[in-house]
């Protein structure tokens, strides 16, 4: 479809054009040696320069060059001798694929068939870069060196189509091949930059945002897009396409603390789902933790206030967000009081087990024992519920009390000064049976839940007065074994054993109070 220029064409005839082909096979041999062309494609050694370098032979010759005469019915004209030394291969010459020569007295016209190559120059002058990007991304052997390679499915003949093997592309040179994918992605690179500065300036950040996410591969790059995105205030269209993980090199730490510092202001859902998505090595944890901090000090974010129709839901998100930063930077303790406060039982025991955090809830027993009880519901559990909810911690708090990390003192104090009468029972009687007691070197289980039925010796009557409440079986077995009770206080339950049945008919609640001898703050004695 192309119009050939060709000089003087109004002087000349149909005899005046010459056509000659060149079979892809012997283009190498052609390009080296001159009676290659000669043999193969009939030419003449002149019709051989007038091919390599038909401005400089044709135009520049100081004989006459002409053809025939228009009215001889010969075929084929001839060329007269020229001068000068031989020729350097024209760079389409050296292409892969067939060549075809148009000449006539005054031009010689090299043809050879378009290539990928020939494609990505057009997508390219016509600002297609989408199309050209996809181009090189599925044939890398597009560009990478001046011999490109031909792919044999872009329209060039099937050799098994010709017998005469006319279109055999195994002789071409190929040296370039290895550096194919190198030159290849620095192509990509160059063009996905004026694919992505050519949406943004139509406006199109959201598409230029999916295509950052497919073009952009250094560090560099990466940068520089998302300083772009965010001076135009862009971050919903870049943030879901950066890199989840540490790169090689890395992207600096700012880029992602920018974005996610971005999010606590606007939307805490976002940030904690990019704090799900992103490696923790991305940014820096500590300045992060630091910023989350202020929120709660100096931005409404509180327990009680509402988020969209949701009651404490930043608040809850902050909290969440510090005790998984705090355990990422082996701030164990601080994640531990996040846990607790959010009563997220399941990660409070873990932590407590895996990092032997028990001491660390010793300032404030109560909320550790409830962590599995729910604020709202706690005047509405029965006492099997409340025991249920908090047979985890009791236990543990039981087994901690052989070692001295937290003693029965604290526990029993804390309990008592909330008037968590309830607790307190589990707890003592945890104590009394050994419940959650786990035998230690040469130590026997018999011996260890006799050494725990020693401690609750030190708080013998208020045992006796809880047991009598909620027990009564157990403070029998109580009374047969221990001698630590006093016998005034045995005798004042047993004359006041009617009011036991009231006790009983409010021991559901966590709460439950004493009666008129206040046995919750008596003062224990020693053991006899």
């Amino acid at each position: 479809m192309d119009v050939l220029t060709v000089s003087r064409f109004e002087r000349l005839s149909s005899n005046d054009y010459h056509l000659g082909v060149l079979p892809a096979r012997n283009v190498a041999a052609a390009t080296s040696t001159r009676g290659a062309l000669e043999t193969l494609a009939g030419f003449g050694t002149d019709m051989l320069n007038a091919a390599l370098n038909p401005k400089s032979l044709l135009f520049n010759s100081g004989a006459s060059v002409r053809s025939k005469d228009s009215n001889d019915g010969a075929s084929s004209g001839t060329i007269s001798t020229m001068r000068g030394g031989r020729a350097s291969v024209h760079p389409n010459l050296s292409k892969p694929g067939v060549k075809i020569f148009i000449h006539s007295p005054y031009d010689c016209i090299l043809a050879t068939k378009r290539d990928l190559g020939d494609h990505l120059a057009w997508l390219l002058e016509h600002k297609l870069y989408q199309q050209a990007w996809d181009l090189v991304d599925d044939h890398p052997e597009t560009v990478g060196s001046p011999e490109r390679s031909f792919e044999q499915g872009s329209g060039t003949p099937d050799r098994s189509q010709s017998t005469d093997d006319f279109f055999d592309d195994t002789a071409s040179v190929m040296d370039g091949m290895r550096n194919f994918y190198s030159s290849a992605e620095k192509e990509k690179r160059r063009i996905g930059e004026l694919w992505l500065q050519q949406l943004i300036e139509a406006g199109d950040w959201a598409q230029a945002g999916k295509v950052c996410g497919q073009v952009v591969r250094t560090p560099d790059k990466w940068e520089k897009w998302v300083w772009n995105f965010a001076h135009a205030k862009r971050f919903d269209e870049i943030v879901d396409y950066i890199p989840t993980e540490p790169t090689h090199p890395p992207i600096p730490r700012a880029i992602y603390e920018i974005i996610l510092t971005h999010y606590i202001k606007i939307s805490m859902p976002k940030f904690r789902d990019l704090l799900d998505r992103w490696s923790p090595d991305l940014f820096d944890v500590g300045a992060i933790t630091t910023f989350l901090e202020k929120q709660l000090q100096y931005r409404e974010v509180r327990e009680d206030s509402v988020e969209e129709g949701e009651v404490g839901r930043d608040w809850r998100i902050v909290m969440e967000s510090l005790a998984r930063l705090h355990e990422v930077n082996g701030r164990k303790r601080e994640a531990l009081k996040c846990f607790i406060r959010l009563q997220d039982a399941d990660s409070a025991m873990r932590l407590i087990k895996d990092a032997h955090l028990a001491v660390a809830v010793a300032d404030d027993i109560p909320s550790f024992i409830g962590l599995r009880v729910p604020q709202d519901r706690v005047n509405k559990m029965t006492k099997a519920e409340l025991e249920e909810a908090t047979m985890e911690p009791i236990a543990l708090l039981v087994d901690e009390a052989q070692h001295g990390l937290v003693s029965p003192e604290v526990v029993v104090k804390q309990l008592q000064e909330k008037e968590l009468n309830l607790y307190t029972f589990f707890y003592l009687r945890g104590l009394w049976k050994g419940e959650g007691i786990h035998e230690h070197g040469n130590e026997t289980r018999a011996r260890l839940v006799s050494d725990s039925q020693l401690l609750v010796n030190t708080f013998a009557d208020l045992a006796v007065h809880l047991f009598a409440i909620f027990d009564q079986s157990l403070l029998m077995a109580f009374l047969k074994t221990s001698t630590a009770y006093s016998i005034d206080k045995v005798c004042i339950i047993n004359s006041a054993s009617p009011s036991l049945l009231t006790h009983d008919r409010h021991a559901k609640s966590a709460n439950t109070t004493t009666t008129s001898q206040n046995w919750s703050t008596c003062t224990p004695r020693p053991s006899r």
